[in-house]
């Protein structure tokens, strides 16, 4: 992969260093593709170490990818399970096939969840289908929840990942820490700025790895 690469375009050498960093869990495994919507290496670094340092051991995802895998990698060594909320039942069965591949099955699933109307969508945007949503959530509390999906790219969905922490905030285990994507854009700003002021969260904004970090206030847990 070279700097000219579509997947490369707007990394920094916080990235590229990161990348190195990485390479244990890139080389565990064969080949994965890394588009232009996945995780900058510098933030998926960041979501590593928050699951190895705070001891995360149940991960929720909402949105699936590279990144699905490359965290099972790490998972089957730390121990913990994965499950990634994913819209497109192709690219949900690529992932799936992929995790089966590699034997991580026991360590990651995926759930695939259609877009639909729902009531907490906001500006009449979709939201992930309730039933998959409520399959995935089966099995324990998440104390990670990673918000990389559904798609906010387009013009006309900047705010898509809004209905997250208000559907899924209860649901987290009490200590759970929140992972919100794609910061540059305006959209997850906006997203950021509602879920702080409807929820105890209070966001570490982390610019040069593209991903906020939030956790509940700490006088709002005393």
């Amino acid at each position: 992969m070279t700097a000219t690469d579509p997947a490369v375009v707007g990394w920094t050498d916080r990235d590229l260093h990161a990348w190195q960093i990485l390479r244990p869990l890139l080389d565990a495994g064969g080949y994965l593709p890394w588009s232009e919507g996945a995780m900058r290496p510098s933030g998926l670094v960041d979501v590593c170490n928050e699951i190895v340092l705070a001891k995360r051991r149940r991960i929720l995802e909402l949105g699936s990818g590279t990144s699905t895998v490359l965290l099972a990698r790490l998972l089957a060594t730390c121990g913990g399970t994965l499950t990634a909320i994913e819209h497109d039942a192709g690219w949900a069965t690529w992932v799936a096939g992929q995790l089966a591949a590699e034997q991580l099955q026991d360590v990651a699933r995926v759930v695939h969840a259609p877009l639909v109307a729902s009531p907490p969508a906001v500006s009449a945007l979709p939201w992930y289908a309730a039933e998959p949503l409520a399959q995935a959530l089966t099995g324990g509390a998440p104390d990670l929840l990673i918000v990389d999906g559904p798609p906010a790219y387009r013009s006309g969905d900047s705010l898509a990942r809004a209905p997250a922490v208000p559907v899924l905030l209860d649901r987290l285990a009490p200590d759970a820490a929140v992972v919100l994507d794609d910061i540059e854009r305006a959209g997850e700003h906006e997203v950021l700025e509602r879920w702080e002021d409807a929820s105890d969260l209070r966001f570490e904004r982390r610019p040069e790895s593209g991903i906020a970090i939030g956790r509940k206030h700490a006088r709002a847990m005393a």
